[in-house]
């Protein structure tokens, strides 16, 4: 299928070519026998048909230029650039084109003082090739610090690619190309998912096929895994119930198993192909490669904003094309975002690089914008193919295919490599949870958001295990952060991670079902000292209770204020319950209903700690929302 899709590429190119301009060469057989040549398909046979015509004519340009491309796409790279040679002087006719294609040949193979010298002959008519040559020489006089390492055992005999790992760094996943299907789509490229899991000893276990339903008798690839472990995206193709040729798809774990794929359809699917998916540790994007209209060109990044539902399911907004400093006019491809949210990793042909696709990345700062793409660097990039790069959760590890790092006649390869200090992401944090009904002790699939308290960014945001209640949550190591779980019917719970050592004990959530007299400490809302003056990281909080009314109409609630033993009883009830009237003030101004709250202040009469430590008054002084009616 590539091959045939080759020459037909190759047979538009030479055809546009004749059409454009008079053929070179006067001698009728000569013509003939390159007009023959022209509709052969096997390389080896257009050859010897090429060779034909050039003995008839030694100054046929076309024969020439079809006949090097014809060893390129035998992957002959020294005949290739030899029938280019032979006619790359400047009284041999369409010698600017000729050297044109020649020093791109040079390019192609990673000699870029020869592709330079070749562009230059043409008296400055391919000025932006010569920058690409520059480009690229001055990446590989500074080499960055790079000892890769293949791993042989989760490699396989075939080309392996697209590598994805869990954020505990305990499994890897790839794509691995098995040839060309013989199942219910025969005929078709078959493609499918393998693991391999790092064992006790810290060594990679043999890469073995995933079980169906991802895995199919057709083609399935580009997986990636949410930060948690809680989602798999891959990319299915030629599939009844597939939209385009290659369409995104999406399953959800539950305990040890998956579920069946789901396609999400429109709008993140198309009639054309969606590849390469990542979904960020926030859970609210999805990035993919697209060959999409309304792009730069060919293929690009797009993104495209998620909705964790109360089921588990994702719902997809219209994606949107990332800028100039991502896309260009040529191809990007399989995008990673790491669990910091903000660097993102990609393929590029379009930046100037080493030749073929390079691996880049960009920054997006805190309003949204995306820093110029950096090329990685020699020697993780070469003059091959590097694509499907991606980095631990740590950020300190990167794992990458190439067919350009190791000369061993494999192919393409999984690599791990020690990421230099400069190209790390921020560091990464975790906790871990589990989500219970305290009444019945069983596991609840509930929301978890943690965000920061500063303004309200979502940093991490999926669901815990349907079976097992479990989550893994990941944060930024920088900022302070509050989290909430939440299901429906059930009363929410808010936490605070304001010390980092606080992430190192599992913590376990305790949801109670919505009933008269149940109640949850809001330990985001925060005031000025001694004052009834809200602070701005308490709005995050407080827009999670008015999310929390909206969806439950028929609730009530009292908010309680509370202080610690510090202070007069009359000091304190007023200062407790101005705090308390000032929140209640506030969710008034987010539209929650006046009719539905009430407020009191209870001093220090209800402490849950002891007053007598630094820690106990600081438990004490909260506010609370109590049920009055549901």
């Amino acid at each position: 299928m590539k091959k045939l899709l080759g020459w037909l590429l190759l047979f538009l190119f030479v055809g546009i070519v004749a059409e454009a301009q008079k053929l070179s060469s006067k001698e009728k057989k000569a013509r003939d026998v390159y007009s023959e040549a022209r509709w052969v398909s096997d390389p080896r046979e257009r050859i010897k048909r090429l060779k034909e015509a050039v003995e008839l004519d030694n100054q046929y340009i076309e024969a020439y230029w079809l006949m090097s491309s014809s060893y390129k796409e035998m992957g002959d790279d020294a005949s290739t650039i030899y029938y280019l040679e032979k006619i790359a002087r400047p009284e041999v006719k369409y010698f600017d084109k000729t050297v044109f294609r020649l020093g791109k040949e040079y390019y192609a193979i990673g000699e870029y003082e020869k592709a330079k010298a070749a562009f230059q002959k043409a008296e400055g008519k391919y000025p932006a090739w010569e920058k690409k040559c520059d480009v690229a020489l001055d990446l590989k006089r500074h080499p960055i610090d790079f000892k890769p390492v293949n791993l042989t055992n989760v490699n396989t005999e075939f080309d392996d690619y697209w590598p994805s790992i869990t954020a505990d760094g305990k499994n890897i996943l790839t794509t691995v190309y098995l040839g060309i299907s013989e199942g219910k789509v025969s005929g078709q490229i078959q493609e499918d998912i393998y693991l391999s899991k790092l064992d006790k000893n810290g060594k990679w276990g043999k890469s073995v096929p995933i079980e169906p339903p991802l895995n199919t008798d057709q083609n399935e690839g580009a997986q990636n895994f949410s930060v948690d472990g809680r989602y798999m995206f891959f990319v299915a193709c030629n599939r009844p119930s597939g939209l385009g040729d290659c369409d995104i798809y999406y399953s959800i774990k539950k305990g040890d198993r998956w579920s069946n794929p789901i396609n999400p359809g429109t709008p993140l699917n198309t009639i054309f192909q969606e590849t390469t998916p990542s979904f960020s540790a926030a859970g609210n994007e999805l990035f993919f490669a697209s060959s999409r209209p309304g792009g730069q060109g060919g293929d690009d990044i797009w993104v495209s904003k998620v909705k964790i539902l109360d089921n588990g399911y994702l719902e997809f907004g219209v994606p949107e094309n990332l800028p100039a400093e991502v896309n260009t006019a040529e191809a990007e491809i399989s995008p990673f975002i790491h669990v910091d949210n903000h660097t993102l990793y990609f393929s590029s042909k379009g930046h100037p690089g080493m030749g073929g696709f390079d691996i880049f990345y960009s920054k997006r700062d805190d309003k949204g914008k995306w820093s110029i793409a950096k090329n990685l660097g020699y020697p993780i990039n070469t003059h091959r193919d590097e694509i499907g790069f991606c980095v631990n959760a740590q950020g300190d590890k990167a794992y990458l295919s190439s067919n350009g790092i190791q000369k061993n006649s494999r192919g393409k390869d999984i690599y791990e490599i020690v990421l230099p200090e400069d190209l790390r992401p921020k560091k990464m944090d975790f906790f871990d949870g589990k989500v219970v009904d305290p009444e019945t002790k069983k596991p609840l699939q509930a929301r978890v958001e943690v965000f920061q308290l500063a303004d309200n960014q979502i940093v991490f945001q999926s669901i815990s295990d349907e079976e097992t209640g479990e989550f893994t949550a990941y944060l930024p190591t920088d900022k302070e952060y509050g989290y909430n779980v939440s299901k429906k019917n059930y009363m929410f719970y808010s936490g605070e991670l304001l010390q980092q050592d606080s992430l190192k004990t599992p913590k376990v959530i305790n949801l109670h079902t919505i009933a008269v007299g149940e109640k949850v400490i809001l330990k985001n809302v925060f005031f000025d000292f001694d004052k009834s003056t809200l602070k701005p990281e308490s709005k995050g909080e407080l827009q999670r209770v008015a999310d929390f009314l909206t969806k439950n109409p028929k609730v009530s609630v009292e908010l309680g204020g509370h202080t610690d033993a510090k202070g007069s009883g009359e000091y304190n009830q007023k200062l407790s319950e101005s705090r308390a009237k000032v929140v209640v003030d506030y969710l008034i101004s987010l539209g929650i209903d006046a009719d539905r709250m009430s407020y009191k202040g209870y001093g220090k009469d209800r402490p849950i700690a002891d007053n007598n430590t630094d820690v106990g008054r600081a438990l004490n002084r909260r506010t609370e929302i109590i049920i009055t009616k549901k």
